[in-house]
């Protein structure tokens, strides 16, 4: 009998520990969701991801999308063929077929940044690569799956440009001759030409526009200009354009409708304004200052986009690419340099008469 009683004194026991373990469960079930919620991280509202598409040359997004994170706003000038953009307090220009990226009237030294268009006229679509999240807006980006991520904090300082006190269209030529005056010649022994034509503001009737830069010719600037001669940065700078593939019009006839467009138009749209300028070279200096060097016969194969250049660097040879000579394979004819030189974007002789834009070139490099 006692043994009985022990036996069935363990039964109970053993039937009161499982129903305490039956219990002990449903309390742990039940209070895990509340322990997965305290240790579950917070969602990052600033993590954004941009779908991007990949094509044989690059990794690119719709602008749209882009804006639509940004709250930006753009501009695309079909005959131009440029895009206006804004985001925060940065303004960005491209032009298209033009692989480099205007910030703020500066220009960033990237051969992956460009404008991408497709679709007819009054219907495009406007891409860029995804370099410009990391170059222009310099935000890092992280690869997934048909897209890229990265954090979008909102509106930001303004990314360099003119200071806020900059009034450029005030200045007298004693200020500019003095801000331009660190620049050497472009072509050793030679000087500014007298010849109007050769200077800036003078009327080109064959594609209805107006020359935007100087020219220097061996009868005019002296030396002896040949294919052969180095032109050369004039300053400290960064090269942020280099024409290595350049590709020469293939013909006149194609050059030829290209004129004829800027007859109908009345004008010269940018995109064809760079074709006519031939292999380029473009150096970014300090100040917002920069030289669009054109017509190169060459470039050193050792200069690269992002290279620090100064007074002794030779980044091309005076040649005549880009104009009619050339693309009829008259490969001496019309040899000169065309030297455009901007300031925060903008032409520096803008402000100033024919007159006043002579006497500041003749100070400088005379």
């Amino acid at each position: 009998m006692q043994k009985f009683i022990i036996i069935l004194f363990l039964c109970i026991c053993i039937l009161i520990g499982c129903q305490n373990q039956e219990i002990d469960k449903e309390q742990s079930s039940s209070e895990e969701p509340d322990d997965i919620e305290e240790t579950m991280p917070e969602e990052d509202p600033t993590l954004m991801s941009l779908p991007i598409e990949i094509t044989e040359n690059e990794a690119r997004f719709s602008l749209a999308d882009l804006i639509s994170i940004t709250d930006g706003s753009y501009q695309f000038d079909p005959v131009h063929r440029t895009l206006s953009l804004k985001i925060n307090e940065d303004e960005f220009y491209l032009i298209d077929g033009v692989p480099v990226l205007e910030r703020n009237g500066e220009y960033i030294a990237s051969n992956d940044i460009y404008l991408i268009v497709e679709g007819e006229q009054g219907e495009e679509e406007i891409y860029l690569p995804v370099q410009f999240i990391e170059d222009g807006l310099t935000i890092p980006i992280e690869f997934e799956e048909n897209q890229i991520v990265f954090n979008w904090y909102g509106p930001t300082e303004k990314v360099g440009g003119p200071p806020l006190d900059f009034q450029y269209s005030d200045w007298t030529t004693t200020q500019v001759i003095d801000y331009l005056s660190f620049l050497e010649k472009p072509i050793e022994d030679a000087g500014i030409s007298h010849i109007a034509s050769h200077l800036p503001g003078a009327p080109r009737p064959y594609r209805n526009g107006f020359h935007e830069g100087i020219d220097w010719y061996d009868f005019a600037s002296g030396g002896d200009i040949t294919t052969e001669t180095p032109i050369y940065a004039m300053g400290e700078g960064i090269v942020v354009r280099a024409d290595h593939d350049y590709v020469e019009y293939p013909s006149p006839e194609v050059r030829n409708k290209d004129l004829e467009y800027t007859a109908e138009l009345g004008e010269t749209p940018e995109f064809i304004f760079d074709r006519l300028r031939g292999r380029q070279v473009w150096v970014q200096y300090p100040g917002g200052i920069m030289n669009r060097f054109a017509h190169l016969s060459g470039i050193p194969e050792t200069l690269q986009v992002g290279d620090a250049v100064d007074a002794k660097t030779i980044i091309g040879y005076v040649g005549n690419s880009g104009t009619s000579f050339a693309v009829d394979g008259q490969l001496s004819g019309g040899l000169h340099l065309h030297q455009d030189l901007l300031i925060y974007g903008e032409l520096f002789w803008k402000p100033f008469s024919q007159e006043e834009v002579s006497e500041i070139l003749q100070e400088i490099w005379n």
